[in-house]
């Protein structure tokens, strides 16, 4: 039996039962209990050793900047509280151009990543991704209301991606080659040529400097962006592949799909034991008595996905809205009549309970994090 642990300082026991301390909500308790508590829980060093021990819970989903939270029973309904009114659009605190807007791109560990767009036609972004790369791009802490612009991507860099031979661009947040650093993050940008994929990264550890990854093998496109186990993930139907790419060494890789799957948004690929994926799959319901939809999950094994439990959904049409904090939600296929809003389930990767997070709209972006409280800037 191991001896129990020494410790030196008051401050290191205080930090050993924090530690223990499993939910959010407990942890902001203590933090306002007095001023001590809060000056060791709020320090950054502090805050990173207890999220690698208890990820941030799922908070809620963001639909234009506005937070549909996790609502009660749900475990995460007291955290969310914090929230309420937030505003994590990001728009209040950004500069200003004429004629110019900000579009949000992308949201993870914190931070938004915004493009700036033309005011009387935002959605030209999306249907001309090129436009992206001679972009004004922010990254923003919404909660401490901080953002940083990055440089323009460099004209040799830009060259690399020609309109013409141009299939998607696709931007997007990413955790900074620097571990240790709190405030270190990447911004990627992949686009799909016809004949190569080509990575383009800007890291703040570097100033913000892009630089550039060229894939020689090509797929068809690519859905479904999630990142697991250091690996960003996205789904490829021509052929079925899931494809992987290694944050760490920026390299790409593939792995095989069961034949069955269709869309990206039947299915999600989570965190398994041991640094494994696991994924969890929507199956329609029509072989049941009630109707009610299945959701399957599998783990990859000699190459092949083996099926380790089914589980019974609480209604008959759902779809995956994404992964964040230790749960997948789902979201049902119709409205509610009286309010015209979506019911949305969580389902506990782990545990694979599923239970009713709230109602709302469509939905977007997955928030999860601690109350603001115990937020430290990410910028």
């Amino acid at each position: 039996m191991a001896p129990p642990p020494i410790f030196r300082t008051q401050d290191e026991l205080l930090e050993e039962i924090f530690f223990r301390l499993t939910t959010a909500a407990d942890l902001a308790s203590a933090s306002a209990a007095c001023a001590p508590f809060r000056r060791l829980i709020t320090d950054h060093g502090f805050l990173r050793r207890y999220r690698a021990l208890h990820p941030p819970p799922l908070i809620g989903v963001l639909d234009n900047g506005t937070l549909v939270p996790a609502q009660p029973p749900h475990p995460s309904a007291v955290a969310a509280r914090a929230f309420a009114g937030f505003d994590f659009s990001c728009k209040s605190f950004l500069p200003t151009k004429s004629g110019r807007a900000w579009l949000q791109l992308d949201f993870l560990d914190g931070r938004a990543l915004l493009a700036g767009v033309l005011e009387s036609d935002p959605a030209a972004m999306v249907l001309n991704r090129h436009q992206l790369l001679f972009s004004d791009i922010a990254v923003c802490d919404p909660v401490h209301r901080r953002y940083v612009l990055l440089p323009a991507v460099p004209c040799e860099l830009t060259a690399l991606v020609p309109k013409h031979d141009l299939l998607h661009l696709e931007a997007f947040l990413a955790p900074g080659d620097d571990e240790e650093d709190p405030l270190s993050f990447r911004v990627m940008c992949l686009a799909q040529r016809r004949s190569n994929r080509v990575l383009l990264v800007s890291s703040s550890s570097l100033g913000g400097q892009w630089h550039s990854f060229t894939f020689d093998q090509h797929q068809g496109g690519l859905f479904g962006r999630q990142l697991v186990h250091g690996y960003f993930c996205w789904y490829s139907p021509f052929p079925k592949k899931l494809l992987l790419l290694d944050i760490h060494s920026i390299e790409l890789s593939a792995v095989s799909l069961p034949p069955e799957l269709r869309e990206s948004y039947g299915f999600v690929i989570v965190e398994a034991a041991q640094g494994m994926l696991g994924m969890l799959t929507i199956v329609d319901g029509g072989d049941n008595e009630d109707g009610r939809a299945l959701l399957k999950y599998s783990i990859p094994r000699n190459n092949q996905w083996h099926l380790e439990k089914f589980i019974l959904l609480p209604v008959e049409h759902m779809y995956m809205l994404g992964v964040a904090g230790g749960y997948a939600l789902l979201a049902t296929d119709c409205t509610t009549p009286s309010q015209g809003k979506r019911r949305f389930f969580s389902v506990d990767v782990k545990t694979l309970q599923v239970e009713l997070f709230g109602e709302g709209s469509l939905g977007g972006e997955l928030y999860s994090g601690f109350p603001p409280s115990l937020c430290a800037p990410t910028i």
